[in-house]
C-alpha cells in the first residue's frame, strides 16, 4: 500500500463560511479531552496557575479552547492569537455576547501573523507561563515557524501542550477515518478534514522538528487513532 505523502493546506482559514462552519460544529468532546490532558499534566509536574499567569492559545480559531481555559483558570490572563480575522471576529462576538460571564469576557484576542512572532518582528510584550494549541501545527507549510513562535512567546519554565492530527499511513486509512468521524458533518468540514489529514505530520516528523529548534526535551505521544500530543516545559 503506497505511503500517504504530506500535502500542505492553506495556512489561514480566512473564508467566512469556513470559519462559521467550524464555530458552529460540535467539537466539545475533543476540546474537553485537550483540557483534561492539560490539567493532568499540570498536576503531574506540580505546576499551578494564578493571577500572575499568562496563558496563550496559539492559533485559537473561534475561541473554543481559550474559553475553556478561561473557565478553568479564571484568575489567569488568557490571550488567543490567530492570523484569521474571520475566526477572531467570531471569537470576539462569542466573548462579548454569547459567553457573557466575567471569566470569558476577560479573554484578549489578537490577530497576528504567527510567522512574524517566529522571526521576532512582532514582540507581544509578555511571556507566557502556558502555551496551548489544538489542531494548528498541520496548517503550517513550514512547521519550524510554529515551534519558533512558541519559543519566542514562552517565559522560562513555561509549560506547553499541543494537540494535532497525525497523518495516516495511507489514503485508504484517511478515507476510513473521514467516514468514521465526520459522516454526518457539513460538506465543508468533511472536505477540510481529509485535507487536514493529508497536511498532518507523523510522530517522527514532529520529533525531528523539535530537535531542529532545540525543543527535543518535549514529549510526543500518539493519542487514540488520530492525534498526537506534544508537551513539555521550556
Amino acid at each position: 500500500m503506497p505511503e500517504m505523502k504530506r500535502v500542505p493546506e492553506p495556512e489561514i482559514m480566512g473564508n467566512l463560511s469556513q470559519a462559521k462552519a467550524y464555530a458552529e460544529a460540535d467539537f466539545s468532546l475533543s476540546d474537553e479531552s485537550v483540557i483534561d490532558e492539560l490539567q493532568k499534566y499540570l498536576l503531574r509536574i506540580g505546576r499551578r496557575l494564578d493571577s500572575e499567569s499568562v496563558i496563550i492559545d496559539l492559533g485559537c480559531g473561534p475561541g473554543n479552547i481559550a474559553e475553556r481555559v478561561a473557565r478553568c483558570w479564571p484568575m489567569a490572563r488568557v490571550v488567543g492569537i490567530d492570523g484569521s480575522k474571520a475566526m477572531l471576529d467570531i471569537a470576539i462576538t462569542r466573548r462579548n455576547k454569547v459567553c457573557s460571564s466575567e471569566d470569558i469576557r476577560g479573554i484578549t484576542y489578537l490577530c497576528l501573523d504567527i510567522g512574524s512572532i517566529a522571526d521576532g518582528s512582532i514582540d507581544l510584550g509578555m511571556k507566557a507561563d502556558l502555551v496551548i494549541s489544538n489542531s494548528v501545527l498541520h496548517h503550517f507549510h513550514d512547521p519550524i515557524q510554529f515551534w519558533k513562535a512558541i519559543k519566542n512567546i514562552s517565559g522560562v519554565g513555561a509549560v506547553s501542550l499541543h494537540r494535532d492530527l497525525r497523518r495516516p499511513s495511507s489514503i485508504k486509512k484517511a478515507l476510513a477515518m473521514q467516514r468514521r468521524y465526520l459522516s454526518n458533518a457539513p460538506a465543508i468540514l468533511i472536505d477540510d478534514y481529509l485535507a487536514s489529514l493529508h497536511a498532518a505530520f507523523t510522530i517522527d516528523e514532529v520529533k525531528t522538528q523539535l530537535q531542529f529548534v532545540g525543543l527535543e526535551k518535549f514529549h510526543v505521544l500518539e493519542i487514540e487513532d488520530r492525534y498526537l500530543d506534544v508537551f513539555g516545559t521550556i
